[in-house]
């Protein structure tokens, strides 16, 4: 198994070597609880695979009580805390409505602000409704109702997505429907090849986990990108909008850390299709063209979420 650590956020491509593998149409990959890897290239011998993190769904209700209306009218948990690329999922029926009386979901500016920020999630308003909406980037998302009834009565909470302060770490498993791999641990003298890229050496910001009888995959801290900041250094933009609007050949700055110098081993995605082209790089910062062409053009004025991998730590 090489490599053996990457991102918590996943993003990591894996190489297991082995053999009846097959065609792995019925091939299970898993590092215990927290990551599966889903596999991109396989033989009889050897399978390619890239890590994912196992996203939590954190649901909340109109089960709160409200110090002068009773239950129904707070949230069950007014402050969430979760992880990057978690799922919130709001579900609210109230038991007594009127055609003015319902609860709906939308993000805001502020603990202060009730009035959608314009760019974030929003839900209709209705006595029963649900809404779901997944987080990727650590930070304080606050949210409001419109006004339940009345002017007075909003329904307001936060959700805090914070990045992981400790390294974890699973076990492999592989399973061909129900039966498991023996496993056979061995040294890691392999590495993962990328066409066109020659991977600089990894990081020696931690060891490789060590088992006699599993092979361990560490989902390590040092080894997880971020990204601080994305603006458009040139062509044709609306800088004034946010989310940031731009058009094809636009140029992006992105800051951050724990990107590479080496510009090949930075991939930014755009949306499920498209790329922007990684034209210089260092540690803290990357500069790309978007190129929106292809056998499926990018739409136009349609938001596309901006993406950053590092080959071979994993995803920002």
């Amino acid at each position: 198994v090489t490599p053996r650590k990457g991102s918590t956020l996943g993003g990591t491509k894996v190489k297991i070597s082995g053999s009846g593998f097959g065609n792995c149409s019925n091939i299970d990959v898993k590092f215990g609880d927290l990551m599966t890897c889903e596999v991109s290239e396989c033989s009889n011998t050897e399978l390619i695979c890239n890590t994912e993190r196992i996203s939590k769904v954190h649901q909340l209700n109109n089960g709160g009580r409200h110090p002068v209306y009773g239950p129904g009218y707070v949230w069950s948990d007014i402050e969430l805390e979760i992880l990057p690329g978690d799922t919130v999922e709001w579900v609210w029926n109230l038991q007594v409505a009127s055609k003015e009386t319902g609860i709906s979901v939308q993000q805001v500016e502020s603990p202060a602000n009730n009035e959608w920020d314009g760019k974030g999630f929003k839900s209709e308003k209705g006595p029963k409704g649900r809404l779901r909406q997944q987080f990727y980037s650590p930070g304080d998302y606050f949210y409001s109702s419109q006004p339940v009834f009345g002017k007075e009565l909003f329904m307001k909470g936060k959700i805090q997505v914070v990045s992981d302060t400790e390294d974890s770490t699973s076990a492999l498993s592989v399973m061909m429907e129900d039966i498991p791999a023996a496993q056979e641990v061995v040294a890691d003298t392999g590495s993962v090849a990328y066409d066109g890229c020659a991977l600089s050496p990894g990081s020696d910001c931690i060891a490789d986990p060590v088992s006699s009888h599993a092979f361990l995959f560490t989902m390590a801290v040092c080894l997880t990108p971020s990204v601080s900041s994305v603006v458009i250094s040139s062509g044709s933009s609306n800088a004034s909008a946010m989310p940031i609007s731009g058009f094809n050949g636009a140029g992006l700055i992105i800051e951050g850390s724990g990107f590479s110098d080496n510009s090949c081993q930075n991939v930014v995605s755009l949306g499920d299709n498209h790329h922007c082209v990684v034209t210089s790089s260092s540690t803290s910062q990357l500069t790309c063209t978007v190129d929106g062409a292809g056998e499926t053009p990018m739409p136009s004025l349609k938001e596309q979420k901006i993406a950053v991998t590092v080959r071979n730590s994993g995803s920002a």
